[in-house]
């Protein structure tokens, strides 16, 4: 399918290219949790429904827009590389411990973005 689609823009003197890129939104709403995160003393048993309430008006998601299968894919893939790896370097957690919490942070997030996504 991507062919044709490119095929079709060389004939009309187009250059596009189809890149998938998550919503902004979403995006906007990964960056207040972890900035919400980074002010905890510590990752270890963190209530992550307490994250979520303190992050407050900020976060907007179930409310402006609703997370898609493609996003949550990215979130379980490639977001987790760049949430937790945010979440280490930006607290400096040398702690084997604090990192392995980290990885629990973000799959809690991803069993609370799959209800919502299962529900569509």
């Amino acid at each position: 399918m991507n062919n044709s689609i490119d095929e079709l823009n060389e004939l009309f003197g187009h250059s596009a290219s189809l890149v998938w890129k998550p919503n902004l939104k979403f995006l906007q709403d990964i960056e207040v949790i972890i900035a919400e995160l980074i002010n905890y003393a510590s990752y270890i048993n963190l209530d992550i429904y307490e994250v979520l309430v303190s992050c407050g008006h900020n976060l907007t998601w179930d409310q402006e827009y609703y997370l898609t299968i493609q996003e949550l894919n990215w979130f379980k893939t490639q977001g987790k590389i760049n949430f937790v790896k945010r979440l280490i370097t930006d607290r400096r957690c040398t702690d084997i411990y604090e990192s392995t919490a980290a990885q629990q942070i973000h799959q809690k997030l991803v069993d609370l973005f799959e209800i919502q996504v299962s529900d569509e």
